[in-house]
C-alpha cells in the first residue's frame, strides 16, 4: 500500500532557500525511499554497532544501535531481532557508540568537540526541499517547503520509514547542521544570536571576533574557530 509521508509544511519562497553546499535527491512517486537512497545515505554507521544508552536517572542499557539521517532517530535491535526507534528520548543523558557521543536535545546530535567550556555538535539529516503534487490534467505543481521526514508518533513506523512508498514526487536535501552546547549538555543551533545568549559576558569580544573573521555558522571550521576563541578566555 502506498503511504504518504506525514509532513508539517513551512511554506517559503524558493528564492530564500539556504545557500549552502548540499546534496539533492529526487524520489519519484511509487518508489520506496530505500530504492533511491543507499544504506550509507540513510544510516550513520555501515552496520548496527554496540552502543550504550546512559539515562539521566543514572541507569544505562546496551544494544546494537544506529542513527538514521532520514528521520533523526536512534534505532536499536530489539530482543526479538526487530529494529525499533528509541522512545522517551528526554530521559536520555547521552548515548555512546564506539568513539562517538550522541546527545538528545529536540533531536539527536553528535558531539564533535568539547574544550570544557563549550561543546560543538552536528546533525546530519535529510530534509524535504520540494514536494511536487499532481495538478489539473495530471500536471505537476510545485509546493516549496522546508521540513524533516521525522513526523511519526509510532517508533516502529519511524524505524521502518525507509520502506515507505512515496505517493508524491519529493526533492530532499542532505544537510549538516551545527550546534553549540554548554557544560550541562544543553544545545542550541549555531547562530550568532544563540551564541550571544550562551556567553552574554563575552558579547563585545565575540562581536569583534565575528566581524574580523567573517564567520559562517554553516561551516565546521568556522564554528571550531569560535570554540577555540571562547576557550582562550575561560
Amino acid at each position: 500500500m502506498k503511504v504518504l509521508l506525514l509532513f508539517s509544511f513551512i511554506l517559503i519562497d524558493s528564492a530564500i532557500l539556504p545557500a549552502q553546499d548540499s546534496t539533492y535527491v529526487t524520489i519519484k512517486a511509487g518508489n520506496k525511499v530505500k530504492d533511491v537512497l543507499s544504506p550509507s545515505d540513510i544510516f550513520y554507521y555501515p552496520q548496527f554497532t554496540n552502543g550504550k544508552v546512559y539515562f539521566k536517572i543514572g541507569a544505562k542499557t546496551e544494544a546494537k544501535m544506529n542513527y538514521t539521517r532520514l528521520v533523526d532517530q536512534m534505532l536499536f535491535v530489539g530482543p526479538k531481532g526487530d529494529t525499533l526507534a528509541l522512545a522517551d528520548e528526554n530521559t536520555i543523558k547521552f548515548i555512546a557508540i564506539g568513539q562517538d557521543t550522541f546527545y538528545y536535545d529536540d533531536g539527536f546530535i553528535r558531539l564533535i568537540a568539547n574544550n570544557g567550556i563549550i561543546k560543538l555538535a552536528e546533525k546530519q539529516i535529510w530534509v524535504v526541499a520540494d514536494v511536487r503534487k499532481m495538478g489539473t490534467h495530471n500536471r505537476s505543481t510545485n509546493s516549496v517547503a522546508i521540513t524533516s521526514l521525522s513526523n511519526y508518533s509510532d517508533e516502529t513506523a519511524r524505524a521502518k520509514s525507509h520502506d515507505l512508498i512515496i505517493n508524491e514526487d519529493i526533492l530532499i536535501r542532505k544537510e549538516v547542521q551545527y550546534y553549540f552546547g554548554d557544560t550541562y549538555g544543553h544545545f542550541v543551533p549555531a547562530t550568532k544570536k544563540k551564541l550571544m545568549l550562551l556567553f552574554p559576558k563575552e558579547e563585545l569580544k565575540l562581536e569583534s571576533f565575528l566581524k574580523e573573521n567573517k564567520i559562517n555558522f554553516d561551516k565546521k571550521e568556522d564554528v571550531e574557530k569560535i570554540a577555540q576563541f571562547i576557550g582562550r578566555y575561560h
